[in-house]
């Protein structure tokens, strides 16, 4: 049997190498991004102490095999429900919204953000023990009711946003498993009579995002204005950017949120399309197939979903992300992977490529165990 150290030269150090750049890269942008606004003077600092935590998290999470924790992968839902359950119960509340666990007076976490990454493998493990039966439809109804729990928990705190991306990761993630198609119509349908059934108990908020973006000219002028600036921003970033710490949207208070759902504005404002977006995006697109190559590696099909899983999560956070800078997609709440800031997104993102990188290093049969 081979020394637990050989699985090491698995380890994709490029995959690391792009999610360290992207991290500093995101860092630099905050700083510039609060510039003007002495509150948030703090904020840089703190995004590396998570980013140091989270590379700690990244190799430790690496050296311990996956495996162990798709074999608890009952107990970790478990524990999500209860996380989930906690933050109804006694969570703090912040604009409106009660999403986080306060654990010090300074410090609270978002048990959100980690249950998208841990519900990633627990599905990929209920779905590798039922694959005999993925072509029943009484199967897949019971996967959706296995993310109804966690998904309704986190609908009525409320977060449309990471609503959204929890079943979008669950759709992935089945289709990897081997969805039959058939099943896909019935879905669909599915899927717009509960968006109907649903639309009624969204918060004020969130139905103003929804007819804001489906008719912005009758929309209150309140209610465009950040999207208007971020637009403005991006509009007037050019190819090569105004330069770093001249963004005037930015810098002078005209957009808010901009050090976390509007960082990619200040990003093309700042650094332009080629230095600014195209780099950005080109990284994340880097990750994206090297998660997939890990996927493709593995000859665990619980492995494969996992990874899977976790490739879901950054492309359509990211698409979200853009989409809304943009006003192509309505404004959902979902931070740019490795650059927006914020404590428990970031450490997340990380614990997520440490439990890819785990997957890649135990990539040979003969290596398992």
């Amino acid at each position: 049997m081979l020394s637990k150290t050989s699985v090491w030269r698995y380890f994709d150090v490029w995959l690391l190498a792009a999610v360290l750049l992207l991290t500093a890269y995101g860092i630099l942008m905050i700083r510039s991004a609060i510039t003007g606004a002495p509150a948030f003077a703090t904020y840089p600092q703190q995004q590396l102490i998570w980013a140091i935590l989270g590379l700690i998290i990244l190799l430790g999470v690496a050296a311990i095999d996956y495996r162990v924790l798709t074999s608890a992968h009952w107990y970790i839902y478990g524990g999500l429900v209860l996380l989930l359950v906690a933050v109804i119960v006694t969570g703090q509340v912040n604009n409106d919204a009660r999403r986080w666990i306060q654990i010090t007076p300074s410090f609270q976490i978002q048990p959100s953000e980690f249950g998208r990454i841990f519900i990633t493998v627990t599905f990929a493990q209920f779905l590798a023990n039922r694959r005999q039966l993925i072509g029943r439809f009484s199967n897949t109804l019971i996967t959706l009711a296995y993310f109804a729990l966690p998904v309704g928990l986190i609908f009525i705190q409320p977060n449309l946003g990471m609503t959204l991306l929890f079943m979008f990761i669950w759709f992935i993630m089945i289709w990897l498993a081997g969805l039959p198609l058939r099943h896909f119509a019935a879905l669909i349908i599915l899927g717009i009579g509960l968006g109907v059934v649903v639309f009624p108990f969204l918060a004020d908020y969130q139905k103003d995002r929804v007819s804001t973006f489906l008719n912005p000219e009758a929309a209150n002028q309140d209610d465009v204005f950040n999207v208007d600036q971020a637009e403005i921003s991006i509009g007037s970033g050019g190819w090569l950017g105004k330069g770093y710490l001249q963004g005037t949207q930015s810098q002078l208070g005209f957009l808010r949120a901009q050090h976390t759902d509007f960082i990619f504005s200040v990003i093309t404002e700042e650094m332009g399309l080629i230095f600014g977006s195209a780099l950005v995006l080109g990284l994340i697109g880097f990750i994206l197939v090297r998660i997939l190559r890990a996927a493709a590696r593995s000859p665990d099909p619980a492995g494969k979903l996992i990874c899977g899983g976790i490739a879901a999560i950054f492309f359509f956070q990211t698409a979200v992300n853009v989409g809304m800078n943009t006003r192509t997609l309505p404004v959902a709440g979902l931070t740019l992977p490795f650059v927006s800031y914020g404590g428990s997104s970031l450490i997340t993102v990380f614990l997520a490529i440490g439990i890819v990188e785990s997957v890649l290093m135990r990539q040979r049969k003969q290596e398992f165990g």
